[in-house]
């Protein structure tokens, strides 16, 4: 499955993409160069799981990388924020998610955790994102926005920036 990547195929991952064809324990960390770890290291992130449907606060971290150059940070509807058990070396960072989760004892928890970048895999460029799991967000511009300029990034071709309305 991975070696067309590692040859040189793109490749763009969403959402669900993160937890398949895990081996083992997905809360333990895989380590670099084994069978293990060998579908982490194609997308650059290892997540095991996910929290509540609450909204996620997006904010773009490398706003001069053109995928999401001009994006403007925003807040989804109830989504899903997925964890990051590992970042690998090959991942480079464009944005984060907060979540802040209600406590059973009535306080809260804030999450947060990378939840769009590009990796290095072999001979390709990959862009992944955890952000998507309902058709309310699927459907949104900014999301759109954001998966179209990482497929274009992912296939090199140039990123065209959005103009305003």
């Amino acid at each position: 499955m991975l070696k067309p990547h590692r040859d040189g195929l793109p490749a763009v991952n969403l959402h669900c993409a993160m937890h398949c064809y895990r081996i083992g324990n997905p809360n333990e960390a895989a380590k670099v160069g084994t069978v293990r770890a060998q579908w982490f290291e194609y997308l650059g992130v290892q997540s095991s799981g996910h929290g509540a449907q609450l909204p996620i606060a997006i904010r773009f971290t490398d706003k001069d990388n053109p995928i999401v150059k001009g994006m403007a940070d925003w807040t989804t509807i109830k989504e899903e924020l997925y964890n990051n058990i590992v970042v690998f070396d090959n991942a480079h960072e464009l944005a984060r998610g907060q979540q802040i989760v209600p406590q059973k004892n009535g306080t809260t928890k804030t999450n947060e955790y990378v939840v769009a970048w590009t990796s290095s895999y072999g001979q390709t460029r990959v862009f992944s994102t955890t952000i998507g799991h309902n058709n309310v967000t699927v459907s949104d511009p900014r999301y759109l926005d954001l998966v179209a300029r990482g497929l274009l990034w992912a296939v090199g071709r140039p990123v065209a920036l959005k103009q305003p309305n």
